[in-house]
């Protein structure tokens, strides 16, 4: 069954299970109640799902973290081209989303996470309503998230996200889904542009008494600014929910992607300054690619009483890469998992409580093979591998309420992980057949302090994370064996002070065998462990109206300066090889920000900025680097939550030449390296929505 006849199959089942009477017999209405009673489609809506908190309960929860987080609503990246993560997070402070090519794939990375990585990302849990997407060794791919399928998405910076079940040092992005409540109806969106870019989504919510459902499919594709850069990816995100009574309810998830994508490749920088839309020669070669197909089938279960909830979730993952790159790289993998967490809003001790507090395991199995690589197809096998990841873990954290409008913090996180590789065909070595078992206690203390009217609040934590290698990692040459880890000092603000609003963290880690980059003889990676390194920076995010007009008030115009500032200074510490050398991959400071006035009939209009005043080193030895960079934009349009809304976007104005991201090698020695990746040049987009 083609990818086509699939989602048809999805769609036909997801209408029949909708339609079908899910709910109670009640006794018929009579005349005169019928003149009165509301279509059955409105009067659910308005009913909360309890497997999906809205926006407004996301905001409360995301409020009590003592350290960084953000609620990140989908009105603000839909208001222009919602494609990469970096048009999705361009207002996020702490979160470094940085295009490869104007691509799904991208470099991720909060407070320096998987800082080597480029693609298929590591270092940050990544959720769907709450239930992990991450490969049971820890990566995860961009190209399996959709952000028209989002109702919004939640971002705990760092070891904040302990309390959903993260320990890694970038943190939780958890993207929660639309559903047939809390979007019914129907949702067209095109977006079309420069680098014959098309993008295009329909979906549908629907009620039907207790039941509710939401299926989103998405079209996207594109030539690329640079040569070798076509992309052409299908996206199906499907959920039925069921309200069982009214403390239970059960939702299912069904997702289906298949991605193409070619790959470009790294220039010199002499190449870049040339022709950034040029291909690396041997990318065309041997045809590059990063291809595959990924089904998803989960369940999340909220069972509440009084003041306490409980989730059920599982979830199974089929992923089928076909991934031609110096060797074609064919891995079919299959992973599940199973989880259950507790919530209490109990008083303890007479005193405002919660606790959160759950078990999750998940095993992963892939059949990881390399093929010679002849013109991108499949030449002779070279080595095959059967791989094993499995983890259990589990996590608390209590919050209990000091008086004064303090809040005290406790929590750990806690993990037995092992990774289980055997070498089924070719040599074996120590990097590809071991059976390796990491463990690790992640503890966490801080406090909160509210002011009387909840609106400013000051916060400090102390928070341990960890990641043991992803396959990745720990089956090359030279063999990372041991498991990351950190422990993180962070004092912040936000709140809300007149016509101002602000979110601001300072953080300081110290990191042990920080999982990082080498190069190796030919086109092969590799990754070591550093004895120590640190990561300290600085998150800052705001919106002002300068027309000096407070947040509470209702106006016509709003002209407001948004900006997102990250600073993170990332470096060894006293290294044998590298002294205090500063770690490659990512620039000590990117600012992104906005200036739009706005009215109330949904209008906007104004300049955007991206910039990076410093350079970014390539090698870890500090001696080559991409040079700083200034995007000028500009956007404007009308967003309306009925009806046709629509934007145009101008991206790069003045047609900056520079790059985007780059590799990460251990020492360069000075000379010219084919480690930049160009960013796209001057362009324009353009899209119109209905809801209806």
């Amino acid at each position: 069954m083609n990818f086509s006849s699939r989602s048809l199959l999805v769609n036909l089942v997801l209408t029949a299970v909708l339609r079908a009477e899910v709910s109670p017999p009640v006794a018929a209405p009579t005349t005169a109640e019928k003149t009165v009673v509301l279509p059955a489609f409105e009067v659910t809506a308005s009913r909360a799902s309890l497997t999906l908190p809205s926006i407004e309960a996301a905001r409360a929860d995301l409020a009590l973290t003592p350290g960084g987080a953000e609620v990140v609503a989908a009105d603000r990246y839909l208001q222009g081209r919602a494609s990469t993560v970096a048009d999705t997070f361009a207002l996020s402070p702490g979160v470094v989303a940085q295009s490869r090519f104007g691509s799904d794939e991208a470099r991720l990375s909060i407070r320096g996470s998987g800082i080597q990585r480029t693609f298929h990302g590591r270092g940050i849990r990544v959720l769907q309503d709450g239930v992990p997407i991450n490969l049971a060794d820890g990566g995860f791919d961009m190209q399996s998230l959709e952000p028209t399928a989002a109702d919004h998405i939640n971002v705990w910076r760092g070891s904040n996200a302990l309390a959903y079940g993260s320990s890694t040092l970038g943190g939780a992005i958890d993207y929660v889904s639309r559903t047939g409540r809390t979007t019914p109806g129907g949702f067209a969106r095109l977006e079309v542009g420069s680098f014959d870019y098309l993008r295009a989504t329909v979906a549908d919510g629907v009620t039907h008494g207790n039941a509710d459902g939401y299926a989103s499919f998405t079209q996207s594709q594109q030539q690329g600014f640079r040569d070798h850069a076509e992309q052409n990816n299908q996206r199906l995100f499907t959920n039925v929910g069921w309200r069982l009574n009214e403390n239970a309810e059960t939702r299912l998830y069904l997702t289906a992607v298949k991605t193409d994508s070619e790959l470009p490749g790294s220039l010199t920088k002499a190449q870049l300054e040339a022709n950034p839309a040029k291909a690396n020669t041997a990318n065309i070669t041997n045809n590059q690619k990063r291809d595959y197909d990924l089904v998803r089938a989960a369940s999340k279960t909220t069972v509440s009483s009084g003041d306490t909830a409980v989730d059920f979730s599982a979830a199974w993952t089929y992923k089928n890469l076909d991934h031609p790159i110096f060797q074609v790289i064919d891995q079919l993998s299959n992973d599940a998992l199973v989880g259950l967490t507790l919530t209490s809003k109990a008083d303890l001790f007479e005193r405002a409580h919660q606790i959160r507090a759950g078990v999750l395991a998940n095993q992963g199995q892939t059949s990881a093979a390399n093929f010679v690589n002849v013109g991108g197809s499949r030449g002779a096998l070279v080595s095959q591998d059967d791989q094993t990841a499995t983890n259990l873990e589990a996590f608390a954290e209590s919050q209990l309420s000091l008086g004064g409008g303090f809040t005290s913090v406790l929590g750990f996180a806690a993990a037995h992980n092992r990774r289980d590789t055997t070498r089924k065909f070719g040599a074996v070595t120590a990097a590809n057949t071991y059976d390796r078992t990491y463990e690790n206690l992640a503890p966490k203390i801080g406090a909160r302090w509210d002011n009387a009217a909840k609106t400013n609040q000051v916060y400090a934590n102390v928070s341990g994370s960890y990641e043991p290698p992803s396959f990745s990692e720990g089956g090359n040459a030279t063999v990372a064996n041991k498991a990351q880890q950190a422990l993180t000092y962070e004092l912040g603000t936000r709140g809300t002070q007149g016509f101002v609003r602000w979110d601001t963290s300072v953080y300081y880690a110290q990191v042990e065998d920080e999982l990082l980059a080498i190069s190796l003889p030919g086109p092969v990676s590799g990754t070591f462990n550093a004895d120590r390194t640190t990561h300290q920076g600085v998150e800052l995010g705001f919106e002002a109206d300068v027309l000096c007009q407070t947040w509470s008030e209702k106006t016509e115009n709003r002209l407001v300066a948004r900006g997102a500032w990250t600073y993170g200074r990332f470096t060894f510490d006293n290294d044998r090889t590298f002294g205090d050398n500063t770690l490659a991959g990512l620039p000590e400071h990117l600012f992104r920000g906005e200036f739009v006035w706005q009215n109330a009939a949904g209008y906007y209009a104004g300049p955007t900025l991206e910039w990076v005043p410093v350079k970014a080193f390539v090698d870890h030895a500090n001696t080559l680097s991409a040079d700083p960079y200034a995007l000028l934009g500009f956007k404007f349009g009308r967003r309306v939550e009925r009806g046709v809304s629509w934007f145009v976007e101008l991206k790069n104005l003045t047609d900056e030449t520079y790059a985007a991201t780059t590799g990460v090698i251990e020492n360069a020695a000075g000379l010219d390296q084919a480690q930049f990746l160009p960013g796209d040049g001057r362009s324009v987009f353009a899209g119109v929505e209905y809801r209806f």
